[in-house]
């Protein structure tokens, strides 16, 4: 996990953002394990666990999964939620240059108050609040992190899904009882809309990478994943013992899966490079069409075998990316690896909340 120096040189404060990438391997099998025990035990064991901490919870985004996981485990924990909604219930904070009079406040300003109140602040910003230009709401949110004297929580940007990774970790490990050389393929779906970040694939990868599992990532050409990524994957697999490779055939690659993880994903190559340039929507769309028989169904989880598990980290396109008949079956783990979301992000807020970490 990065610790980025505050504006407070006495703080030592810890941000939760890029931990895919940077979280060792170690520390990051120690968190799956925290967040099954957590989970094991009953809520009087730990309603007051983070009695009185006050979280702001800032959605660029709509959210299901992560806006009721996160508010209900905190409150169930004995903290205190604030969910913040830029443009219908705050001023919108901006970066400098992309500020409008009286509808936004400078992110440097609204890290700094936050941090008078409360004891965390967490965002999700992915896509269009960050004008589909990649990486920028994963800049946005080290912004913020650069300014608050408090610990910034990714809850999904447009490079990392941190949270998303680790219930994913948890709830195969459940399931399979270990994770070392566990084959998983993690797959691009077809969708009706490309509006979906890389998140998510690429923050399972470096989980599952570091984990030591076999790992394969199928796609058709065109939405590869990022580079720095891949290559982080590809160190954490060899210097772990597991391994990774790369499949444009899905039929293929999902023979002898223990876990097919399948969903839709945007193409890098047809995003904007710059604010204010627009997605190449013409080119994303044809190659969305192009591959509408990626899709998930029971022909497909019967080349990957009766045992094998079926994860999505929801919401799913039925009839898209997965059939309902897989959706709905036996080999489907994707409720209980959502009801996990709630108890991977209360390991995750106890670690970073912890007041060993940080000294207010």
């Amino acid at each position: 996990m990065t610790a980025h120096t505050k504006n407070n040189p006495s703080m030592d404060v810890q941000d939760w953002i890029d931990v895919d990438l940077t979280l060792a391997p170690g520390p990051y099998a120690e968190l799956i394990d925290s967040a099954v025990q957590l989970k094991a035990l009953s809520w009087s064991e730990k309603d007051k666990l983070l009695a009185n901490k006050a979280v702001y919870f800032i959605f660029f985004n709509q959210s299901t999964r992560t806006r009721s996981s996160f508010l209900t485990g905190l409150q169930k924990m004995g903290g205190i939620a604030i969910a913040l909604d830029p443009g219908s219930g705050i001023y919108t904070p901006a970066l400098p240059g992309q500020e409008i009079p009286y509808a936004t406040e400078r992110v440097s300003d609204v890290a700094r108050v936050l941090s008078g109140f409360g004891d965390a602040i967490a965002i999700r910003m992915y896509g269009e609040p960050a004008g589909w230009v990649y990486g920028q709401a994963n800049r946005y949110m080290k912004e913020f992190a650069d300014w608050a004297g408090i610990p910034v929580i990714s809850m999904e940007c447009d490079r990392f899904h941190p949270c998303q990774a680790l219930a994913d970790m948890m709830t195969i490990k459940e399931r399979l009882g270990g994770l070392r050389k566990k084959r998983i393929v993690i797959s691009w779906a077809y969708s009706g809309s490309w509006h979906k970040p890389v998140a998510v694939p690429q923050s399972l990868l470096l989980a599952s990478t570091k984990c030591a599992m076999d790992v394969v990532v199928a796609h058709p050409p065109g939405f590869e994943l990022d580079e720095q990524v891949m290559a982080a994957a590809e160190q954490y697999a060899a210097e772990q013992g597991g391994s990774l490779i790369v499949s444009h055939d899905l039929e293929e690659a999902v023979r002898g899966a223990d876990i097919v993880y399948a969903k839709s994903w945007c193409s890098l190559g047809h995003l904007p490079r710059r604010l204010g340039e627009p997605v190449n929507e013409a080119a994303m769309v044809d190659l969305f069409e192009a591959n509408r028989h990626w899709m998930v169904d029971e022909r497909i989880m019967q080349c990957a075998g009766s045992s094998a598990s079926y994860l999505h980290c929801l919401p799913a396109d039925r009839g898209q990316e997965v059939s309902d008949k897989v959706m709905d079956g036996p080999q489907s783990l994707v409720f209980q690896q959502a009801a996990n979301r709630m108890h991977a992000q209360n390991a995750i807020m106890a670690r970073v909340l912890s007041p060993v970490s940080r000294t207010r």
